[in-house]
């Protein structure tokens, strides 16, 4: 969309509600500028540390009711330093353009302005909880924490868990773009623009109409609820928390709220019609070929996962790794020694690392466990709400068609685990009903690395560390081979380097 549209304030850090007198406003405010400047030129960051998602305002400004509050931004979505924001479902950013919001002579304005008044001078201590609940991360981390509660509670295998966290932050990335799209066509002012009386906390952006607070809840209600419908209604009273608490923090209107939630909606529409058609429902067995040196056993899982559309690529086998070493050679042989050593001289710093990473049934599983790390780094860097849903969907997205490319592999190598070749291997994390090669904790953890090493390059040789140990993990949990691990991994950075270039139209050279 090309329209002629005007700058608004950025939303650079989520804090909590910070409440303050009127009479103290102007000299908080000239205080907090000040600071936020000195801050500014001792702390700049070196080249290194640049986030690959663009330049990130760092300085929060406490919004007091003043027009002197508002902050200059780009023009139009494409100029805001972070490169091309495209959508990943939805055809264009511009398809959804709303009706215009209430004129500031109506009487509905009116009306909204005095509930903000009136909910703020009858704030109860549960009211500010719920404030700042909502309002200290971004709303896509929160929905990505409730999403792996849900995966928990619902016992959900992991490539079914992959793609619940990749539909979800398509749906949350493809919202805050048509969000952005519309905030820069219609430049509404936030509430405290007009009476001085409203206040809210850090990060509250001048531009308030739609909320992308609400497009991202909505849409991730949505999303959710289409995954697990008896989740329905839990999931929207959690929408109608998150709204209320936005309208009491003073951050939306009312009529802003309202129509983020209805375009959250209509963009959760198209992420779930492409669910629909994904291929993730196919049904049926399948029958091990048989033979010295395949898997054997009954209903193994998801053996036509690798049907399943990619977000990537067009054909998942473009990432298939050579075959494993074939069954009793040399190589084979001594990969299998390898694991049966550990097994008989397994250390508690071993057996640590194998529990720490087993993210077995009833958890959130691998793809999960990398999600959980995602976000603690996003809150770590105070990326704001259209820098988490981009990283997110990256890293969800890398995760879901990780795990199509390993179950691929599986399914088309069927190699027996390392307890079936010597009986005498013990396995005290379980024993996984699918094929051994690859390794889908190393796969998962290649991808996950290889996205998080590119937008957070200073925490890369943390972050390599981590994915590393998550693929030894298996070897020391007695249920992989070194190999089924090493090329997990390299399956993975590959997937990850396309995700990467899929949404961020970013290379990652060196990873």
């Amino acid at each position: 969309m090309r329209m002629q549209q005007q700058p608004i304030a950025g939303k650079p850090i989520r804090n909590r509600v910070i409440l303050v007198c009127p009479a103290l406003a102007n000299y908080i405010f000239i205080f907090l500028i000040a600071v936020a400047i000195s801050n500014a030129i001792l702390a700049l960051p070196s080249d290194a540390e640049i986030l690959k998602l663009g330049s990130l305002d760092r300085t929060a400004v406490i919004m007091l009711g003043s027009s002197a509050g508002q902050a200059a931004e780009p023009d139009s979505i494409d100029e805001t330093g972070r490169g091309e924001l495209n959508p990943i479902v939805l055809a264009s950013s511009d398809l959804m353009l709303l009706e215009a919001p209430p004129d500031s002579s109506s009487e509905q304005f009116i009306e909204e302005l005095a509930e903000i008044r009136d909910l703020q001078a009858n704030l109860t201590a549960h009211s500010i909880d719920r404030i700042n609940y909502w309002s200290n991360i971004s709303s896509s981390v929160r929905w990505n924490e409730i999403a792996r509660s849900l995966v928990i509670k619902h016992l959900t295998d992991p490539p079914m868990a992959s793609r619940v966290y990749a539909l979800l932050s398509v749906a949350q990335y493809d919202s805050m773009i048509v969000a952005l799209e519309n905030k820069y066509h219609y430049n509404r002012f936030a509430p405290g623009h007009y009476d001085q009386n409203i206040y809210a906390g850090a990060g509250v952006p001048s531009g308030s109409y739609p909320s992308e607070d609400a497009a991202v809840a909505a849409a991730s209600a949505a999303v959710l609820t289409y995954l697990y419908p008896e989740e329905a209604a839990f999931l929207e009273e959690l929408v109608q928390e998150q709204e209320e608490a936005i309208l009491m923090a003073g951050a939306n209107f009312r009529s802003d709220i309202l129509a983020g939630d209805r375009l959250g909606r209509m963009v959760a529409e198209e992420v779930i019609e492409h669910a629909r058609n994904d291929k993730s429902d196919v049904a049926g067995n399948v029958t091990p070929p048989g033979g010295p040196g395949y898997w054997q056993g009954d209903n193994p899982l998801r053996p036509l996962w690798y049907a399943v559309t990619a977000w990537t690529v067009d054909d998942i086998a473009l990432f298939r790794p050579g075959p494993p070493p074939s069954y009793n050679s040399t190589e084979f042989i001594d990969a299998l020694r390898e694991v049966r050593n550990v097994s008989d001289k397994r250390t508690e710093e071993q057996l640590r690392i194998a529990q720490y990473w087993a993210d077995r049934a009833g958890t959130y599983t691998p793809s999960g466990h990398w999600n959980a790390i995602a976000c603690d780094l996003i809150m770590e860097h105070n990326l704001d709400e259209l820098e988490s849903a981009r990283a997110l969907a990256a890293l969800n997205i890398a995760l879901m068609d990780a795990g199509i490319s390993c179950w691929d592999t599986k399914y088309h190598y069927w190699l027996l685990r390392p307890w079936m070749a010597d009986p005498e291997i013990s396995t005290p994390i379980g024993r996984p009903p699918f094929p051994s090669y690859t390794s889908g904790h190393a796969t998962f953890s290649g991808a996950a690395s290889t996205v998080l090493s590119c937008i957070f390059p200073a925490k890369r040789d943390d972050i390599m560390a981590m994915a590393e140990e998550a693929a030894l993990s298996r070897l020391y949990g007695g249920i992989h081979y070194r190999f089924d691990n090493d090329k997990g991994l390299e399956s993975g950075r590959m997937i990850g380097r396309m995700a990467m270039r899929m949404v961020m139209n970013e290379s990652c050279r060196g990873l």
